[in-house]
């Protein structure tokens, strides 16, 4: 029985302690898992504090960085429109300046640069959009100055070549950035590869806003300009053709803008004689035979065309056969008279021609070789002495030298001083005089096999080894139809004999 006057609690039982202590354990982990809550709201909070305040630190870089990148941007447009540029690539060899400038040497190259150059601004200010007003106007030309000089001279556009060489030189100076340049001896081969190669470096160069390609042959330089286009369509509307005479079709097959500057270059083909070879042999020509040829051949002409050289070639060789018949059938002694001085001789056969009278066509006489040096076999053709061996480089060499044959190996060029177009000044060796003989002996002597002409320096006969191809066409050489040489100037019968018999 409870004591009086205290306060009676209830009994606890041992399932009212259990369930007391579960709930203890229950409100302990409740409170452990809100602690835990807590934490890592905390931790969360601290990490997106530390990377806000990254993110801000960042973002304060990257702001300063893009206003970096502005001020370039600024300053690279700036740049840009102060270095932009027009470009003008121009084959000499094809673009021929008008006359007016080249005649004029020095001055006239000055004169031509300066109308160039205008030429090129206008069509660039009323072609391109946006140009800034400190674009440049760039022009690289590209030639074959010996061949340029060779065109002109035979074109009759200068008197002589130095008027050309002047003409280079006032090009490039009044106009910093326009250059004319002389490739050197490979010619055109090496126009194309610069023309080829600086289109390729300008086209992807941000500063070059336009190029004007100045060409005409179609063959070389549309498949250049096709190959450009496939590799990037977006530069056609950066490349337009600058052309003197009527655009080839080939280039018109490309549908690229062009333009015509007549104002600078010739618009219309530039008309010469076609060359063989150079002809100073036509000098060398007796009178008499001369005078026979209908047309008449000129000495003072520096070139003929190849019909009108093969037409000569064909009249003068039956008269000169004729001659010769004429000259065996006389005593020994008036022909080694007339043989020791041919031209002698010649001039005065042809004083008295209508009295020369040719043997009987019956007639068989028999004559000692005569004294002038010359070999010939039992047909009367010319055998000359034989020539060094053939080394391929070295007569290259001296090709390219561009040496007048006449002048350096029989000290008679037949030109007037000044208007050779090959080399005078240049200094040979034995060696390269023995080998420049050869070369001479690549060209045929318009006189053929039956020259008298004991200081004749061209072929009397084929150079070239035969053809090892069996029934080929043309001539029995390596150079079939293609060969300079006419057929009765091959498989020759080399035999020297001391007598001739004529009939």
């Amino acid at each position: 029985m409870a004591s009086p006057g205290f306060y009676s609690s209830p009994e606890l039982d041992g399932a009212m302690i259990e369930k007391l202590a579960e709930d203890h354990e229950n409100i302990k982990g409740f409170d452990a898992s809100k602690t835990t809550f807590y934490d890592n709201v905390m931790q969360h909070l601290l990490h997106l504090t530390d990377a806000l305040a990254l993110e801000r630190a960042q973002r304060a870089r990257l702001d300063q960085q893009f206003a970096n990148l502005r001020l370039h941007v600024r300053h690279d447009s700036s740049s840009t429109e102060q270095s932009s540029y027009v470009l003008a690539l121009i084959d000499g060899n094809e673009l021929i300046f008008q006359t007016s400038f080249l005649s004029q040497g020095d001055q006239g190259g000055r004169h031509a640069a300066k109308v160039l150059f205008q030429t090129i601004n206008e069509y660039a200010f009323s072609t391109i959009d946006s140009l800034s007003i400190h674009n440049k106007v760039i022009a690289r030309v590209y030639v074959d100055l010996e061949e340029l000089c060779s065109l002109c001279l035979r074109a009759g556009l200068v008197d002589h070549s130095s008027q050309v060489r002047l003409f280079v030189r006032g090009f490039c100076q009044d106009k910093n950035l326009f250059d004319l340049i002389d490739v050197g001896m490979k010619g055109r081969e090496v126009v194309i590869d610069k023309m080829e190669d600086n289109l390729h470096l300008n086209i992807v160069d941000t500063h070059c806003k336009h190029i004007l390609f100045g060409c005409e042959d179609g063959e070389i330089y549309a498949p250049m300009l096709k190959r450009l286009l496939a590799e990037n369509v977006e530069t056609r509307s950066r490349i337009t053709l600058l052309h003197g005479t009527q655009l080839d079709n080939r280039l018109v097959s490309l549908q690229l803008a062009a333009t015509q500057m007549s104002r600078v270059f010739r618009d219309t083909r530039v008309d010469t004689p076609k060359t063989v070879d150079p002809i100073p042999e036509l000098s060398f020509i007796p009178t008499l035979l001369r005078e026979s040829v209908s047309p008449p051949l000129s000495s003072s002409s520096p070139a003929t065309s190849h019909s009108s050289f093969r037409a000569a070639t064909t009249v003068v060789r039956p008269a000169v056969r004729e001659l010769h018949s004429r000259h065996v059938s006389a005593s020994s002694n008036q022909s080694v008279e007339s043989s020791a001085m041919p031209v002698t001789s010649w001039a005065m056969a042809a004083k008295k021609g209508a009295a020369v009278k040719a043997p009987p066509q019956s007639s068989t006489k028999e004559r000692e070789l005569s004294a002038d040096g010359i070999r010939r076999n039992r047909k009367g053709q010319r055998i000359d002495p034989p020539t060094p061996e053939f080394k391929k480089d070295e007569v290259n060499r001296l090709k390219k030298l561009k040496l007048c044959n006449a002048h350096h190996l029989r000290h008679n060029c037949p030109y007037p001083d000044g208007k050779c177009e090959h080399d005078h000044l240049y200094k040979c060796n034995a060696k390269e005089l023995e080998t420049l003989k050869l070369v001479a002996r690549m060209s045929a002597c318009i006189h053929g096999s039956e020259c008298s002409d004991a200081g004749c320096i061209y072929g009397h006969r084929c150079p070239f080894p035969e053809s090892r191809e069996s029934g080929s066409k043309g001539k029995p050489c390596i150079n079939g139809e293609n060969c300079r040489f006419p057929p009765e100037m091959h498989n020759m019968d080399t035999t020297v004999v001391r007598r001739l018999k004529i009939t």
